[in-house]
């Protein structure tokens, strides 16, 4: 469960650095997603189980080997307990052995591949040992906890997918006789009266700003070429922008506060925008 949740929150800050820009977001992405790496990666290539001598070995990513002695073993339950373990499955065996000084006893939960061969290999090495194979049930906390964490992650990843597919979408611009309306992610009102002037640039985003530095500052910034929210440069500063990157030609917006730059894919569609603006300007 503590590597779910860890994977969880990776995955929620990248979604909330996706969506704002903020710093403090890419800063929680680049601690928490190589730390996800770091705990997940050792799981799945350093995990194993060995029976050594008058042993039972171990191995779990990188925690530290455990060593039962076989005499110590009290019992072995098959059980689906999602409890944080050493154990990749959730068919699993619950080890109940003597702990260091023989006077308390303690449990640790594994998952081997062939879980009947492992207990009756177990059972052979201390004919003692009390073997269960039939699973015991989940009980109700656990199963509405587990319920909770798997729900939560879902959520999270179909959020970020719908957030980057729609985050790709043109603006929706609507021209009024008292302003021009962006809805949609991001979406503004620009009043008539805060216009100072329009341009049609001919050139896409990236070459009006192909020598100029710009920053992201709280908006999105899409894996194809979608841009909007809120952006700064050493030329235009502060300024907003509905754009596809890669398309031209780009309206420019002057007005008082930040500029405001609009494009969409279908260059035809930007044109016509920028003659129905004039008409309205």
């Amino acid at each position: 469960m503590t590597f779910l949740l860890i994977t969880a929150m990776s995955i929620w800050f990248l979604y909330l650095w996706i969506a704002s820009g903020n710093v403090f977001m890419l800063i929680m992405v680049i601690i928490f997603i190589p730390l996800t790496a770091f705990l997940i990666v050792p799981i799945w290539v350093h995990n194993y189980y060995l029976f050594d001598g008058d042993n039972l070995v171990i191995k779990f990513g990188l925690s530290k080997k455990v060593i039962i002695p076989f005499d110590d073993i009290i019992s072995a339950v098959s059980t689906k307990n999602p409890i944080s373990s050493a154990a990749l499955s959730m068919d699993r065996i619950e080890l109940k052995y003597r702990y260091k000084t023989k006077k308390f006893a303690d449990t640790i939960l594994i998952s081997p591949v062939n879980r009947l061969e492992f207990l009756e290999e177990l059972k052979s090495r201390n004919e003692n040992i009390d073997i269960v194979t039939t699973p015991e049930p989940m009980d109700k906390a656990m199963k509405v906890f587990l319920t909770v964490i798997l729900g939560f992650t879902g959520v999270v990843l179909i959020g970020a997918a719908i957030m980057l597919v729609v985050g790709e979408f043109d603006p929706n611009v609507s021209v009024h006789n008292d302003g021009i309306r962006i809805s949609g992610m991001y979406g503004i009102n620009i009043r008539s009266d805060e216009i100072t002037n329009i341009f049609l640039i001919e050139d896409s985003m990236q070459g009006v700003f192909a020598d100029i530095d710009a920053i992201r500052t709280n908006g999105f910034d899409g894996f194809v070429q979608a841009q909007k929210g809120y952006f700064s440069s050493s030329g235009y500063g502060s300024h907003i922008r509905f754009v596809q990157t890669r398309s031209s030609p780009t309206i420019h917006i002057e007005r008082r506060g930040y500029d405001v730059f609009i494009s969409f894919r279908d260059g035809d569609k930007t044109r016509a925008l920028y003659n129905e603006m004039m008409e309205f300007n």
